[in-house]
């Protein structure tokens, strides 16, 4: 074989592998980026790339909303059809896998330049005062080109391109789907599955919460990092976001979601305490779901440590729309008169669980009977998310 035949066989053996990669990743589209098109691919689940989906359905269907929920993974468990109950608007809800304040205003800037809505509700999960770095997680938790402007072309090849073992490793899994549902919100189902076998204390405790929870804890004694620089950057970008609804006629409603107690005292400190005050002062008031009160100490009403069930987001939402619910202390209404007094009692009862720590070793939690577990006989097991209404 002379040079010229060899290297046109090789360069065609080349071309024949890359045609391979290609083809087969999208026709198997391991991330359903490909399917994602038009937002009508609802059989995508929390393990796609959900931003692009999102996206594009907004894209492509601002005609059947009026508000848009932007959040963090937190608020994927508030349902569109509970929201309406807030002002009579018609919701989707776009919530991100670790979502961060940059993130945020991205989304919040593509819906109002996209969507025209009338409002925007913006869920903060806390969460955010840690660090979140998309890169290091992997593609599904970037910023689609859509909405961040770079190269379409380059994104697509990008995907083209992936390793095939994610390929594989689609076609090849038994492992049961959850798709989110139409109107964006996730699906919880797999959580509630879990939850109906494991009703014991301890074993749900140790699976879904210990290894989350049990490293927040010596913070109680050793004190929460200072967190200055992120603090005062999710501040730039929440003023942005309210210049921006301030701008465009949007109204924009603040809240922070419920916590699990293992997850809220990894938080409390100086930095958290700032950066409320400060939030409290851009939007004038804000509900405040990550205070003390019995609901959050029944590990229960949580799916894992840092995420909670439908009745946790369904019950903020009727504090909210100032529903009669039997648990006044579950949230309070921030305002520039009533903050210092609310962290003064928040640091009173730090004070209270840290001793309990001291002497024990964990933290106080309440069991499966106690009637703080609202979750009892729930109305979602072996159900879909919008089924309760």
């Amino acid at each position: 074989m002379n040079a010229k035949k060899w290297t046109i066989g090789f360069i065609s053996l080349i071309l024949l592998c890359l045609l391979f990669i290609t083809g087969t990743n999208f026709i198997i589209d391991p991330y359903g980026y490909f399917g994602a098109r038009k937002g009508e691919n609802y059989s995508m689940d929390e393990e796609d790339y959900l931003r692009e989906q999102k996206a594009e359905h907004i894209k492509y269907h601002a005609d059947d909303y009026d508000a848009y929920l932007v959040g963090g993974s937190k608020a994927g468990a508030i349902r569109s059809s509970k929201l309406s109950e807030l002002d009579g608007l018609r919701y989707y809800n776009c919530w991100l896998l670790s979502g961060n304040f940059e993130d945020y205003y991205s989304y919040s800037k593509y819906i109002i330049e996209t969507a025209h809505p009338k409002k925007l509700l913006l869920h903060i999960s806390t969460s955010e005062i840690a660090q979140f770095d998309r890169e290091a997680k992997g593609d599904i938790y970037e910023i689609p080109a859509v909405i961040s402007g770079k190269s379409k072309t380059a994104e697509v090849f990008n995907f083209l391109f992936k390793n095939l073992s994610a390929s594989y490793d689609k076609i090849t899994s038994n492992a049961p789907q959850y798709p989110v549902t139409e109107t964006g919100e996730r699906n919880l189902q797999k959580y509630y599955e879990y939850y109906q076998n494991n009703l014991d204390a301890a074993e749900y405790y140790n699976y879904l919460m210990k290894s989350m929870v049990d490293p927040y804890l010596p913070r109680l004694t050793k004190g929460t990092k200072d967190k200055t620089e992120l603090v005062n950057s999710n501040l730039d970008y929440l003023k942005k976001i309210k210049k921006l609804c301030d701008k465009n006629g949007v109204e924009l409603q603040v809240f922070l979601g419920t916590l699990f107690i293992g997850e809220m005292v990894g938080y409390e400190g100086n930095s958290f305490y700032n950066w409320l005050t400060q939030m409290v002062e851009i939007t004038g008031g804000l509900w405040c779901f990550n205070n003390y009160n019995e609901l959050v100490y029944n590990p229960f009403n949580y799916y894992n440590a840092r995420h909670y069930y439908y009745e946790m987001g369904d019950l903020m939402i009727d504090r909210m729309s100032g529903k009669e619910t039997g648990y006044d202390d579950f949230g309070i209404y921030l305002t520039k008169d009533n903050i210092a007094e609310e962290l003064s009692r928040r640091k009173s009862e730090t004070d209270k669980i840290r001793e309990y720590y001291e002497q024990t070793g964990t933290i106080p939690l309440s069991e499966y009977e106690d009637e703080n577990n609202i979750t009892q006989e729930s109305i979602y097991w072996n159900t879909n998310a919008n089924s309760g209404d």
